[in-house]
């Protein structure tokens, strides 16, 4: 398959069962991405990013998640992480950086920012 017609696969890790769902089936709308799987711990998140080899991670951003973030960054194949937060801040997107998040995108704002970040990472594939 060519790389422009190639399905981009999201991986999504949250530990709010709700948003979980709303994500997954707004990545269901996007053409050219498919849901590769959905996680609400830190180990779950793990073995989805070993066994699904996502292109991209949402990730939820809490207290231990620049460890959890450091982790996946570490994998082989690492996916690109986009790290989820509940305000859209300068200083939430400072701490996603520095923990090695490639975007932020605010849950306040998670379509339109989502779009934005994906366009960014998959430049060909929007």
């Amino acid at each position: 398959m060519e790389e422009s017609t190639r399905l981009r696969k999201v991986a999504i890790a949250d530990d709010s069962p709700a948003f979980l769902a709303a994500a997954a089936n707004y990545i269901a709308t996007l053409p050219g991405f498919t849901l590769a799987g959905t996680a609400s711990t830190a180990p779950q998140t793990l073995a989805l990013v070993e066994a699904a080899a996502p292109d991209v991670l949402l990730l939820g951003m809490g207290p231990k998640s620049g460890e959890l973030l450091q982790k996946v960054k570490a994998a082989p194949a690492a996916p690109a992480v986009v790290a989820l937060s509940l305000f859209d801040t300068p200083e939430a997107l400072a701490a996603a950086k520095r923990a090695g998040a490639d975007e932020h995108v605010g849950k306040a704002s998670f379509m339109a920012g989502l779009c934005e970040a994906l366009k960014r990472l998959f430049p060909a594939a929007s």
